[in-house]
């Protein structure tokens, strides 16, 4: 109802026995710049073919389709909710500059939150107060001309350090890069401990030139991968060519050291098994106490019920490291989602229609102490029964659970199941696991007929079930209609389990702050 949303937006801020930490009052050392560095050289494995595809860049709107017109009448009742248990919640960051989508992502450390928007990092005490002032992505980077996007933040827990990987790129003169930025969580606060890294965003030295987008940032115990999907120049009409795999040793976290040499993946190295070229291989985060080497997973859609998950695995070896590839784990036929609808829009309204997302998975979660590997995606679905409008096709979070072998290739797919309900479009769903093994999936979601604003919600899916349990965690409070046409949202959640208690679970989300500006909220639940 569209009372209890208003309810919970007023959620009580805890501080969860953790005392207010103190922040140094020199203004210099929150001004003060990271270390900063670039990386001169890679190890590269592939090459690049003439072949290229018409692929989304991050500076597109992915959701172009429509919808079927439906019936709605005057009157709608709200949708039901259950609920894990909150713990705590609190806005952070905001629309301040206008960008769109929010781009919105960060993880939840031993003592602080570090979270970041499409242009912007910002660090908050553990009661959701600030401990380093919002600072642009473009001060951070040794080239602030240039323009920064698409930040992606986890927190590593084997070594206590937050890593955020952005990307840099401009048309003209032609630029691309990656960057990579450690804090350490023990001096978060204390900005001359950051370490920045700069990599070229094209790491094959062949023609033509492409720039990185779309960035999956995952770790084991001993590195860091950063992937991306590879587009020609000019952003405004590049075509996709490839997909991109940089595995790095942790010392990137250290400017004491020297630069770590990245090993590359791409070209001809990263087609899967069927030799189809991936899009948007999606490195995993590790939860538990032994990671093993890294997996990442992606999506293939090749239509008639052919569609199929991939797996990946970087080992290494007596000379570097080699990509370990297998496939097929099929899906069954998987497809497009229709664009979202939201409250005080109307289902035929297609000016509120709002992106829900695509095929790409969204993030990966590989629980190590279980040998399980989750990934989420948003999918076209046909839930029922559509008492209000007669007919709703729907925008639903559909999940996977992989489990790996030692030969990748007796890997299999162990669940799946979809978060969704009749009338009601979901959209960009990230996935980890709590310390008991339960699945957690963030996502948003918004309906006309239901009356629902663009909101931001968690599902809980218990070991070895496919039933998910449902709760609104922050609810939207306007109709969001910031541009022409389908509205631009995500492109991004996140989520990680709580480094100091593992029964909880953190999740970025975004929810409709008013008409034309989105807001941020981070929160932490329990499923005890």
């Amino acid at each position: 109802m569209r009372t209890s949303r208003r309810l919970l937006a007023v959620l009580t801020v805890l501080v969860a026995g953790v005392g207010l930490l103190l922040v140094p009052s020199a203004a210099a050392e929150r001004s003060a710049r990271p270390h900063p560095r670039t990386a001169s050289r890679a190890v590269v494995h592939g090459r690049v073919t003439a072949a290229s595809q018409d692929r989304p860049t991050s500076f597109e709107t992915f959701s172009q389709r429509s919808r079927p017109g439906a019936a709605l009448p005057e009157a709608a009742p709200r949708s039901s909710v259950l609920a894990p248990t909150p713990l705590t919640g609190f806005d952070a960051m905001d629309d301040l500059d206008g960008f769109f989508p929010s781009d919105t992502t960060g993880a939840l450390g031993d003592g602080f939150f570090v979270a970041a928007v499409n242009s912007s990092i910002e660090v908050f005490n553990l009661d959701g107060t600030t401990a380093v002032p919002r600072t642009p992505l473009a001060t951070l980077s040794g080239t602030p001309s240039i323009l920064h996007f698409d930040p992606k933040v986890v927190f590593d827990q084997y070594t206590d350090t937050f890593v955020i990987a952005w990307l840099g790129q401009d048309d003209a003169p032609r630029a691309s890069e990656i960057n990579v930025l450690a804090i350490p969580d023990a001096t978060a606060i204390t900005t001359s401990t950051w370490c920045r890294t700069t990599f070229a965003g094209d790491q094959i030295p062949e023609s033509p030139a492409v720039w990185a987008d779309y960035p999956t940032l995952g770790y084991n115990d001993s590195r860091i991968t950063i992937t991306t999907n590879q587009f020609t120049f000019p952003s405004s009409t590049g075509s996709f060519r490839y997909s991109q795999i940089m595995t790095i040793d942790k010392s990137v976290y250290d400017c004491t050291l020297p630069v770590p040499t990245p090993t590359v993946f791409g070209g001809t190295k990263t087609r899967d098994q069927n030799r189809r070229q991936s899009f948007t291989i999606q490195a995993a985060q590790s939860g538990g106490s032994a990671p093993g080497d890294q997996l990442l997973i992606s999506f293939q859609d090749v239509k008639r019920n052919g569609d199929y998950l991939a797996l990946w695995r970087i080992k290494p070896t007596s000379t570097g490291f080699a990509l370990k590839k297998a496939c097929c784990l099929g899906t069954g036929r998987v497809s497009l989602p229709p664009p979202g609808t939201q409250g005080g829009g109307g289902v035929n309204s297609s000016n509120f229609w709002w992106d829900a997302g695509d095929l790409r998975l969204v993030n990966a979660f590989y629980d190590a102490d279980r040998n399980q590997l989750y990934a989420a995606h948003t999918v076209f679905k046909n839930f029922k029964p559509d008492t209000l409008t007669g007919g709703y096709p729907e925008a639903g979070v559909q999940w996977y659970e992989v489990d790996p072998a030692s030969n990748l290739g007796g890997s299999i797919l162990a669940r799946k199941g979809v978060i969704g309900s009749a009338e009601i479009d979901q959209g960009w769903p990230t996935v980890a696991t709590n310390g008991s093994g339960t699945l957690f999936v963030t996502y948003n979601r918004a309906s006309a007929p239901h009356d629902e604003f663009l909101s931001a919600w968690v599902a809980t899916i218990p070991q070895g079930s496919t039933s998910d349990t449902q709760f609104l965690i922050r609810a939207g409070s306007a109709r969001y209609n910031k541009s022409s046409g389908i509205e631009r949202w995500g492109d991004f959640t996140a989520i990680n389990r709580d480094p100091v208690d593992p029964n909880n679970v953190a999740t970025f989300n975004q929810y409709a702050f008013s008409a034309t500006t989105w807001q941020q909220f981070i929160g932490v639940v329990t499923d005890h």
